[in-house]
């Protein structure tokens, strides 16, 4: 089989000159961006896929004809390979499917761990490592002139975090969103469906989403548009694309208000029961800073002892911050004008030496997404 190598050569140097590029815009265009763990292992399972379909069309079927027509007489064997060769390729083939389940069950791309769904997860695994392999490959034919599309219009693609609470649907998506994006004065926000080519690697994806990674991956995102903008809503984050300006005031915006209404900017379930904290502390604060502050403080205890990466942490304090300007906020503006009281006291956290040196990264991201992090 001599174009065997051949067929191999151009599998491996298709993927390994893609993947640092096209496949790393393709994801984050068509997938949003995956955090932690999840994201990098799927982009690893991407790839496999990927192989695996480039190895299944240009190794297994041109051998199974080649063997049918040799059977049947119509030509004569003209290529000879090694047992060895032939046993490792067909192990690959049979194997990586069964593989990527596991690793999906494992990385908990689905809601049980165990190895009864691995094992049930076995026969759909290979029509959907073909289905995944496929969109991954028509992602990496179709971005780059997306990429081209947007640099031609000067337009900012920036990601923010976002995951819906349990008991929400994609309307209570669309409305967070909306909501978030009525701060800044934009009324108007339009749901609508994607079309055109651009949908094509979606729709080859539809069943990998389904059977292998609906965890993390959305089979289709919810698209919105307001105000020159398109909002694309994923299964773990917000993507937001258009002019530069535009874009970086509708994240900031995005951050500033969905931390409160139905959706998480974490997305590690120990982060989230934190975040959770945060959140309720606020909620049951009403206008006393004080009381806010020390369960605040409480949380932050929690927060500095829990394992968590440091984007995450900076997040939470971020969270928590905002969430003692907003109250201070409150009860200056209920404060009675000229009733000779003195100005509300500021709510810093107070430092303790047993304070990670996060503490100042936190701040810095603060500003970076447009929100104060001095309290009045």
């Amino acid at each position: 089989m001599p174009f065997l190598p051949f067929v191999l050569l151009l599998a491996w140097q298709a993927i390994g000159k893609s993947a640092s590029f096209a496949l790393g815009w393709a994801t984050a265009i068509y997938f949003g961006q995956v955090p932690g763990k999840q994201g990098r292992v799927l982009a690893v399972i991407s790839l496999a896929s990927a192989a695996w379909v480039i190895v299944v069309v240009g190794f297994a079927l041109p051998l199974l004809a080649g063997a049918g027509l040799e059977a049947a007489g119509a030509i004569e064997r003209n290529f000879q390979v090694t047992p060895l060769v032939v046993l490792g390729l067909w192990a690959a083939i049979v194997l990586t499917p069964p593989a990527i389940a596991g690793v999906a069950v494992l990385l908990e791309f689905h809601e049980k761990r165990t190895l009864g769904r691995w094992l049930r997860m076995i026969p759909a695994s290979y029509p959907a490592t073909g289905s995944l392999g496929a969109g991954v490959l028509q992602m990496v034919a179709i971005t780059p002139f997306l990429v081209a599309q947007r640099l031609i219009r000067k337009q900012s693609l920036l990601q923010t975090a976002l995951s819906m609470r349990e008991h929400t649907d994609d309307d209570d998506l669309a409305q967070v969103v909306a909501g978030a994006l009525r701060s800044l004065g934009i009324e108007r926000v339009e749901v609508e469906q994607a079309r055109g080519p651009i949908t094509w690697p979606m729709l080859t994806l539809g069943f990998a989403a389904h059977h292998l990674i609906g965890a993390v991956v959305r089979g289709s995102p919810v698209r919105l548009r307001a105000d020159g903008l398109q909002l694309f809503a994923y299964a773990t984050n917000v993507a937001v694309l258009g002019p530069s300006g535009k874009a970086h005031r509708a994240r900031a915006a995005l951050e500033r208000e969905l931390p409160f209404d139905r959706a998480w900017i974490t997305w590690s379930e120990d982060a989230r029961d934190l975040e959770d904290a945060i959140v309720q502390a606020y909620r049951d604060a009403a206008d006393d800073p004080a009381a806010l502050h020390r369960r605040l403080d409480e949380v932050q205890e929690r927060v500095d002892s829990e394992s968590l990466n440091v984007e995450e942490w900076n997040l939470l304090y971020r969270l928590r911050l905002q969430a003692e300007h907003e109250v201070a906020e409150r009860q200056a503006k209920r404060q009675p004008a000229g009733d000779g009281a003195a100005p509300p006291t500021r709510t810093r956290p107070r430092r303790k030496a047993s304070a990670p040196p996060r503490a100042r990264p936190a701040a810095a991201s603060s500003r970076r997404s447009g929100r104060r992090t001095r309290q009045p």
